[in-house]
């Protein structure tokens, strides 16, 4: 397990120009819904609770010149149709049955994102050339020291905000906009996405809470082959805390994989691709750097 050097990323730090996206094309493989853009080295995009491919476009946006862009929605969200419980063993095994035919892509995930690439990668190492992850971890960080019969009832609790919004779409939007607007640093950008995730299913949200706040993947990180940047924002799970003891507590969290490293991002909340989208790109970009993407 290493640390970079430079911990924390300055906005105005090697930044990648904004340019156009190509159109995108919309698919369907197994329970995945994608939308592809761009061109060159294979990159997957994982969005977190609640979120279509949308949530992640700007990044999509900005990688486009370089990579092809395979941006995911999962079942459940944005009018996609729910698939039964557990959804995340079957969401991971149709991640790596597509991704077998990219030849060893980079994994990118935000939150919830992150933590079904993490669990995918540790379970097929071999497919994937990268991941980074998006202020998510191997485990929910205020349950890092829980143990497991304290995680589910956690895990129940938190679930039960979204679940109440079944049958009542008006209650469930009002959950996502204040579930949001603590997340992000533009109120506004928060009314957005909570009108868009608004269409997901209360359901299906509350039970992807149950299933990732009760697990622990930190076990699995040991089976991790390829290398692992972790963005984590320096204001969202631990705010408040100095750079060193964030830095400390996620290095920690990832101790048990091989190739890890942690990179702080300031100024930014939980939705960190949408509060420092230009300082991900870059990030994204010279990780990729060093990677042999593309090639078995």
């Amino acid at each position: 397990m290493t640390t970079l050097s430079r911990r924390t990323l300055l906005a105005g730090t090697s930044l990648l120009a904004a340019a156009p996206a190509l159109a995108g094309v919309a698919t369907q493989f197994g329970v995945l819904s994608l939308e592809l853009s761009g061109a060159g080295e294979p990159l997957v995009l994982i969005p977190g609770l609640a979120c279509g491919a949308w949530a992640l476009e700007e990044i999509a946006r900005r990688l486009s010149p370089r990579f092809s862009i395979h941006a995911l929605t999962l079942p459940g969200f944005d009018g996609r149709t729910p698939i039964e419980t557990p959804m995340i063993p079957r969401i991971c095994a149709d991640i790596a049955a597509y991704v077998a035919a990219l030849k060893r892509p980079l994994l990118v995930g935000h939150s919830l994102g992150a933590f079904i690439a993490l669990k995918t990668a540790a379970a097929r190492p071999e497919l994937f050339g990268g991941i980074i992850t998006l202020d998510g971890y191997p485990v929910f960080p205020a349950l890092a020291g829980a143990t497991a019969e304290e995680r589910a009832a956690t895990a129940q609790r938190l679930a039960a905000q979204f679940s109440v919004g079944a049958g009542d779409p008006v209650r469930f939007r009002e959950r996502l906009r204040g579930f949001l607007a603590a997340r992000m640093n533009d109120s506004r950008q928060a009314e957005r996405f909570a009108e868009r995730a608004a269409h997901s299913d209360p359901a299906a949200t509350a039970a992807y809470v149950v299933e990732m706040l009760s697990a622990d993947l930190r076990p699995e990180l040991a089976r991790l082959d390829a290398p692992l940047l972790a963005l984590a924002a320096t204001d969202s799970y631990l705010a408040g805390r100095s750079e060193d003891e964030i830095s400390a507590f996620y290095a920690n969290l990832l101790a048990k994989a091989p190739k890890a490293s942690v990179l702080l991002l300031r100024e930014a909340r939980h939705f960190i691709a949408v509060d420092r989208p230009d300082v991900v790109a870059a990030a994204i970009e010279s990780f990729a750097a060093g990677l042999r993407l593309g090639r078995a």
